[in-house]
């Protein structure tokens, strides 16, 4: 489901489960095994892309159709991962290939810079609109994501093209084709990772303590410990 590689020094997944890019246990697993790999690697950053056309168009519907108790099990673990990389010990960018939905959008707000790909794709949180919720903890990162009145858009379950997406918060800068994506990306995490990164961590971490213990909270009250 991902592809991992090491370029100057920057480590690279490449995620891609399908049609949809869709976001299941197992492809959250697989995510969370290449972050590890690239702490044992040193790497000095990670860049996080979709395959072309999507990043992620959120949870897979049929796990999440599968048993009662699917639905928790991955909010749960969408919980782990964005609070992961939220708080991950090297930068994290994401190369956002095309559209980013619900709990791709998730992704994109616990990252460090969002450099999208224009075009004709949507981005944001749209279940609302679908008549499902979601969790506090994407709340809390979309607060401090999200300037009003786009963050009321989790009210509404309102998207937006990619443009539009940047100036909602969603996204940091957008490109016009696949070859700036990569550029952006790489350059972009060539320069967070040459910061020193234990002034990185700590400045972080005092900036988004208080998102960080509101996901915590909601991490433990799904966990239910």
């Amino acid at each position: 489901m991902t592809e991992y590689r090491i370029e100057d020094g920057i480590a690279h997944v490449e995620f891609d489960s399908g049609k949809v890019n869709a976001l299941g246990s197992g492809s959250i697993t697989d995510l969370e095994a290449q972050l590890d790999r690239a702490n044992r690697d040193q790497a000095s950053a990670v860049v996080i892309s979709g395959r072309e056309g999507i990043f992620s168009a959120g949870f897979d519907l049929e796990e999440l159709r599968s048993g009662d108790g699917a639905r928790e099990q991955l909010r749960r673990q969408l919980v782990d991962l964005v609070l992961r990389i939220f708080c991950f010990d090297r930068p994290v960018v994401v190369a956002c290939t095309g559209h980013a939905l619900a709990a791709g959008a998730a992704l994109l707000l616990a990252a460090d810079r969002r450099i999208g790909l224009d075009g004709p794709y949507k981005l944001g949180f749209n279940e609302a609109s679908l008549g499902v919720t979601i969790s506090a903890a994407t709340v809390a990162l979309a607060r401090y994501r999200m300037p009003m009145p786009w963050f009321e858009s989790l009210i509404t379950g309102e998207t937006y093209p990619p443009v539009a997406a940047q100036r909602a918060g969603l996204l940091d800068e957008v490109v016009d084709d696949v070859a700036k994506l990569a550029q952006s990306t790489q350059a972009e995490a060539e320069r967070l990772g040459s910061v020193p990164r234990s002034a990185f961590l700590e400045m972080r971490r005092l900036a988004r303590g208080p998102v960080v213990d509101v996901i915590r909270l909601e991490r433990s009250r799904l966990t239910g410990s």
